[in-house]
Protein backbone atom coordinates (compact mmCIF):
# COMPACT_ATOMS: atom_id res chain seq x y z
CA UNK A 1 0.00 0.00 0.00
CA UNK A 2 0.80 3.64 -0.34
CA UNK A 3 -0.10 6.84 1.49
CA UNK A 4 -0.09 10.34 -0.63
CA UNK A 5 0.93 12.61 2.20
CA UNK A 6 1.35 15.68 3.55
CA UNK A 7 4.03 16.36 6.47
CA UNK A 8 1.47 19.70 7.59
CA UNK A 9 -1.79 18.17 6.91
CA UNK A 10 -3.61 17.15 10.14
CA UNK A 11 -5.51 15.05 8.18
CA UNK A 12 -2.74 13.45 6.59
CA UNK A 13 -0.76 13.32 10.36
CA UNK A 14 -4.00 11.16 11.76
CA UNK A 15 -3.63 8.41 8.66
CA UNK A 16 0.26 8.26 9.66
CA UNK A 17 -0.54 7.97 13.43
CA UNK A 18 -2.83 5.19 12.96
CA UNK A 19 -0.56 3.28 10.25
CA UNK A 20 1.94 3.79 12.76
CA UNK A 21 0.17 2.40 15.67
CA UNK A 22 -1.38 -0.55 13.88
CA UNK A 23 2.21 -1.66 12.92
CA UNK A 24 1.58 -1.23 9.20
CA UNK A 25 4.23 -1.12 6.50
CA UNK A 26 3.40 1.58 3.79
CA UNK A 27 5.04 3.54 1.82
CA UNK A 28 4.30 7.19 2.54
CA UNK A 29 4.65 9.40 -1.02
CA UNK A 30 4.03 13.69 -1.58
CA UNK A 31 1.63 14.06 -4.03
CA UNK A 32 2.81 14.83 -8.02
CA UNK A 33 4.09 17.92 -8.44
CA UNK A 34 1.33 20.07 -9.91
CA UNK A 35 -0.79 18.97 -7.48
CA UNK A 36 -3.96 19.54 -6.42
CA UNK A 37 -5.03 20.80 -10.07
CA UNK A 38 -2.63 17.31 -11.39
CA UNK A 39 -5.25 15.36 -13.36
CA UNK A 40 -3.88 12.15 -12.63
CA UNK A 41 -4.42 13.19 -8.86
CA UNK A 42 -7.31 14.61 -9.20
CA UNK A 43 -8.47 10.58 -11.11
CA UNK A 44 -8.05 9.30 -7.77
CA UNK A 45 -8.95 12.21 -5.14
CA UNK A 46 -11.64 14.43 -6.59
CA UNK A 47 -11.33 16.87 -3.86
CA UNK A 48 -7.31 17.60 -4.91
CA UNK A 49 -6.87 16.75 -1.30
CA UNK A 50 -4.61 14.50 0.80
CA UNK A 51 -4.60 11.92 2.29
CA UNK A 52 -5.14 9.27 -0.32
CA UNK A 53 -4.52 5.50 0.57
CA UNK A 54 -3.49 3.90 -2.12
CA UNK A 55 -4.75 -0.18 -1.67
CA UNK A 56 -1.76 -2.69 -3.05
CA UNK A 57 -4.60 -3.45 -6.16
CA UNK A 58 -4.54 0.35 -7.16
CA UNK A 59 -7.60 1.22 -5.52
CA UNK A 60 -7.68 4.67 -4.28
CA UNK A 61 -9.80 5.42 -0.84
CA UNK A 62 -9.55 9.61 0.06
CA UNK A 63 -10.82 11.49 3.00
CA UNK A 64 -9.05 10.53 6.02
CA UNK A 65 -12.27 9.24 8.22
CA UNK A 66 -13.00 6.89 5.85
CA UNK A 67 -9.05 5.68 5.34
CA UNK A 68 -9.35 5.34 9.15
CA UNK A 69 -12.71 2.75 9.08
CA UNK A 70 -10.79 1.13 5.95
CA UNK A 71 -7.95 0.29 8.31
CA UNK A 72 -9.96 -1.28 11.14
CA UNK A 73 -11.60 -3.40 8.55
CA UNK A 74 -8.77 -4.60 6.67
CA UNK A 75 -6.52 -5.07 9.38
CA UNK A 76 -8.27 -6.25 12.26
CA UNK A 77 -5.40 -8.35 13.75
CA UNK A 78 -2.88 -5.44 14.12
CA UNK A 79 -3.69 -2.95 17.11
CA UNK A 80 -7.80 -2.03 17.00
CA UNK A 81 -8.00 1.78 17.03
CA UNK A 82 -11.69 1.83 18.13
CA UNK A 83 -12.76 1.24 21.61
CA UNK A 84 -14.37 -2.49 22.03
CA UNK A 85 -17.60 -1.15 23.26
CA UNK A 86 -20.53 0.01 20.99
CA UNK A 87 -21.15 3.71 22.87
CA UNK A 88 -17.33 4.01 22.74
CA UNK A 89 -16.37 3.51 19.54
CA UNK A 90 -19.51 5.90 18.59
CA UNK A 91 -17.90 8.74 20.89
CA UNK A 92 -14.64 8.11 20.07
CA UNK A 93 -16.07 8.65 15.93
CA UNK A 94 -17.98 11.71 17.84
CA UNK A 95 -14.74 13.52 18.50
CA UNK A 96 -13.41 12.93 14.97
CA UNK A 97 -16.71 14.74 13.93
CA UNK A 98 -15.40 17.14 16.62
CA UNK A 99 -12.20 17.68 14.98
CA UNK A 100 -13.57 17.89 11.10
CA UNK A 101 -16.94 20.01 11.68
CA UNK A 102 -15.73 22.40 14.34
CA UNK A 103 -11.85 22.66 15.17
CA UNK A 104 -10.71 22.80 11.71
CA UNK A 105 -12.83 25.25 9.72
CA UNK A 106 -12.11 28.68 12.05
CA UNK A 107 -8.15 27.26 11.87
CA UNK A 108 -8.01 27.00 8.14
CA UNK A 109 -9.77 30.45 7.64
CA UNK A 110 -7.19 32.14 10.07
CA UNK A 111 -3.96 30.52 8.23
CA UNK A 112 -5.61 32.73 5.27
CA UNK A 113 -5.13 36.87 5.65
CA UNK A 114 -8.38 38.06 7.42
CA UNK A 115 -9.16 41.79 8.90
CA UNK A 116 -8.94 42.18 12.79
CA UNK A 117 -12.82 41.77 13.27
CA UNK A 118 -12.28 38.76 11.08
CA UNK A 119 -9.48 38.19 12.98
CA UNK A 120 -11.49 37.94 16.29
CA UNK A 121 -14.83 36.33 15.06
CA UNK A 122 -12.25 33.26 14.19
CA UNK A 123 -11.07 33.30 17.07
CA UNK A 124 -14.56 32.95 19.01
CA UNK A 125 -15.33 30.22 17.06
CA UNK A 126 -12.10 28.15 17.65
CA UNK A 127 -12.24 28.99 21.49
CA UNK A 128 -15.71 27.86 21.79
CA UNK A 129 -15.40 24.62 19.81
CA UNK A 130 -12.00 24.22 22.19
CA UNK A 131 -14.29 24.59 24.97
CA UNK A 132 -16.42 22.26 23.72
CA UNK A 133 -13.36 19.72 23.29
CA UNK A 134 -12.34 20.56 26.79
CA UNK A 135 -16.29 19.47 28.51
CA UNK A 136 -15.95 15.54 26.16
CA UNK A 137 -12.38 14.93 26.67
CA UNK A 138 -11.99 12.09 29.48
CA UNK A 139 -9.86 12.41 32.28
CA UNK A 140 -7.33 9.70 30.84
CA UNK A 141 -4.62 10.26 28.89
CA UNK A 142 -7.00 9.21 25.88
CA UNK A 143 -9.70 10.56 24.65
CA UNK A 144 -11.96 7.83 24.75
CA UNK A 145 -11.68 4.41 26.72
CA UNK A 146 -8.13 4.56 27.99
CA UNK A 147 -6.30 3.79 24.92
CA UNK A 148 -5.39 5.24 21.34
CA UNK A 149 -8.24 5.06 19.47
CA UNK A 150 -9.31 7.30 15.95
CA UNK A 151 -10.12 10.05 18.42
CA UNK A 152 -6.63 10.89 19.40
CA UNK A 153 -5.59 10.24 15.81
CA UNK A 154 -7.97 13.19 14.74
CA UNK A 155 -7.71 15.64 17.80
CA UNK A 156 -4.11 15.11 18.19
CA UNK A 157 -2.98 17.04 15.21
CA UNK A 158 -6.11 19.47 15.19
CA UNK A 159 -4.68 20.56 18.56
CA UNK A 160 -1.35 20.96 17.53
CA UNK A 161 -2.45 22.96 14.76
CA UNK A 162 -4.28 25.29 17.03
CA UNK A 163 -1.70 26.07 18.97
CA UNK A 164 0.17 27.08 16.25
CA UNK A 165 -2.47 29.03 14.70
CA UNK A 166 -2.57 30.94 17.93
CA UNK A 167 0.73 31.59 18.92
CA UNK A 168 1.14 33.12 15.50
CA UNK A 169 -1.81 35.61 16.71
CA UNK A 170 0.16 35.39 20.34
CA UNK A 171 -2.91 33.73 21.77
CA UNK A 172 -2.30 30.62 23.85
CA UNK A 173 -5.71 29.04 22.93
CA UNK A 174 -5.43 26.24 25.58
CA UNK A 175 -4.66 27.84 28.60
CA UNK A 176 -7.72 28.26 30.30
CA UNK A 177 -8.94 24.81 29.30
CA UNK A 178 -7.96 22.14 32.18
CA UNK A 179 -8.56 19.05 30.22
CA UNK A 180 -7.24 20.05 26.64
CA UNK A 181 -4.06 21.42 28.29
CA UNK A 182 -4.03 17.42 30.05
CA UNK A 183 -4.39 16.07 26.92
CA UNK A 184 -2.03 17.66 25.30
CA UNK A 185 1.32 16.85 27.17
CA UNK A 186 -0.70 13.16 27.56
CA UNK A 187 -0.40 12.82 23.99
CA UNK A 188 3.18 13.40 23.51
CA UNK A 189 3.76 10.50 25.55
CA UNK A 190 2.74 8.44 23.15
CA UNK A 191 5.79 7.35 20.57
CA UNK A 192 3.35 7.01 17.63
CA UNK A 193 1.34 10.72 18.21
CA UNK A 194 4.61 12.00 19.07
CA UNK A 195 6.60 11.00 15.70
CA UNK A 196 3.76 12.11 13.59
CA UNK A 197 3.39 15.52 15.18
CA UNK A 198 6.91 16.16 15.05
CA UNK A 199 6.64 15.83 10.92
CA UNK A 200 3.80 18.36 10.94
CA UNK A 201 5.36 20.55 12.57
CA UNK A 202 8.45 20.30 10.74
CA UNK A 203 5.96 20.80 7.65
CA UNK A 204 4.02 23.46 8.88
CA UNK A 205 7.37 25.81 9.79
CA UNK A 206 8.32 24.63 6.21
CA UNK A 207 5.64 25.90 4.54
CA UNK A 208 4.67 28.98 7.09
CA UNK A 209 8.02 30.72 8.50
CA UNK A 210 8.03 32.13 11.64
CA UNK A 211 7.67 35.98 11.01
Amino acid sequence: MQLISLPASPFATRVRIALRAKGLDVEIVPPPSGWPQDRRFRDISPTGRVPVLILDDGEAVWESAVILELLEELFPQARPLLPAGVLERARARQLVRVADLYLMPPMVALAAPQSPTENRRLLEQLTDALSMLDDLLEDGPYAVGGSLSHADCAIAPVLLAARITGSRLGIDVIEALPRVEAYTRAMIRDEHILEALLEMQEGIRRLVPSR
